[in-house]
């Protein structure tokens, strides 16, 4: 099966300065590192219960994490956006300690399921295990944006296999007919985990099946180029910011490795398949691309690595010999805090109402009374 990009815009682009490539780099290559260790710890049985690696989806995530402005944005991220996160603002022990579930977590003390990453406190919002929903939920997020006149952006990101699901047609629909400041990026990586796009959309350009929709702003790009990238996700947010509405970016990824820790991706892709996509690995062709336009120097690049190593090493140390939650926080958050209210109506001793009517009249209610409802 051959290996398809978009055609790429960073040919034609000024290249990048070296203070760039190595910040670039050093996050890639961090990425990797830290994809190679959840390997480990979830083969020795420590951490990663859900391990679904970044490789391969570097560029773009790096990309989309540098477009985020923390403490001024919405971040919705995926499962697969490790890179995204730590590219946004997370830290490598925040990272080891969501993996490891341990209790200082900060996406939610070790409750979640690893790979779900979070940090609500400079907005990247907690991921979804139901895949895609987080599309309404940052649409939601986008429409009090524009109701309150903020001038905050809002990120959602999810692989190519969401877009066939019912929450991205609403999201979509949603957010361009209010003309709403969101940008979604698809992250094409041609398999949703073991069924190739042709067989799951109508088009294999998934950004194709939304052509009709008139305020929706679509950019495709390679995924696995980073200036690429980053030329993409820079023109999604001169538009969205001009008003209009949503921006879409498709990005053209690889996979390197299975979808997960559940399956063996030699069962449905070939040798040859496999070997193909080894090739097209952005982080040593990103690293070509440095040495070749003289960037940065062979000992440099080595420099960054050795030091990535062990900062990584490091941070894994800690997450292991970090406390893990105590059991009786199984209780926690389990029902919200009662909400005592000043006053209740009393209806008449011989008024009868279903529950659906109940329902309605409550939400009616509330519309009228709360000005933050809309």
């Amino acid at each position: 099966m051959a290996v398809m990009h978009a055609v790429s815009r960073s040919a034609e682009a000024p290249s990048i300065n070296a203070q760039t490539a190595r910040e670039w780099y050093r996050l890639m290559h961090t990425g990797r590192l830290i994809d190679d260790r959840a390997w480990i710890l979830f083969k020795q049985g420590k951490g990663w219960s859900y391990l679904a690696t970044c490789s391969g989806h570097e560029p773009i995530q790096l990309a989309l994490g540098l477009s985020f402005r923390p403490n001024k944005d919405y971040l919705f991220p995926y499962y697969r956006d490790q890179l995204t996160c730590l590219a946004a603002g997370l830290t490598l022990d925040e990272i080891m300690l969501n993996g490891l579930s341990r209790r200082d977590d900060v996406a939610a003390g070790g409750r979640h399921m690893s790979n779900h990453f979070s940090k609500p406190e400079i907005g990247i919002q907690n991921t979804s295990s139901c895949v895609s929903n987080h599309a309404l939920h940052a649409v939601g997020v986008a429409r009090a944006v524009k109701y309150y006149k903020s001038d905050a952006l809002t990120f959602c990101s999810f692989g190519e296999a969401s877009a066939s699901e019912g929450y991205v047609f609403e999201a979509f629909n949603g957010a361009s007919r209010e003309q709403l400041p969101v940008i979604f990026v698809i992250q094409n990586n041609k398999y949703g985990i073991s069924v190739p796009v042709h067989e799951q959309t109508a088009n294999e350009i998934v950004a194709d099946n939304f052509v009709g929709l008139k305020h929706l702003h679509i950019i495709r790009c390679d995924g696995t180029d980073p200036i690429d990238s980053r030329l993409a996700m820079d023109e999604a947010m001169d538009y969205v910011r001009t008003g209009k509405g949503p921006a879409l970016v498709h990005a053209q990824c690889v996979r390197i490795g299975p979808h997960s820790n559940s399956d063996k991706q030699e069962s449905y892709r070939s040798d040859q398949e496999i070997s193909e996509v080894a090739t097209q690995d952005p982080l040593p062709r990103f690293r070509a691309y440095i040495l070749e336009k003289g960037l940065l120097s062979e000992k440099e690049l080595g420099e960054i690595e050795a030091e990535n190593k062990r900062l990584v090493n490091e941070a894994a140390a800690r997450g292991e010999a970090a406390p893990t939650p105590d059991p009786n926080s199984i209780y926690d958050f389990a029902v919200a805090p009662v909400y005592e209210v000043e006053e209740t109506p009393t209806p008449a001793s011989d008024e009868k109402e279903k529950m659906r009517e109940s329902i309605n009249r409550t939400l009616h209610e509330e519309f009228k009374r709360n000005p933050h409802t809309f």
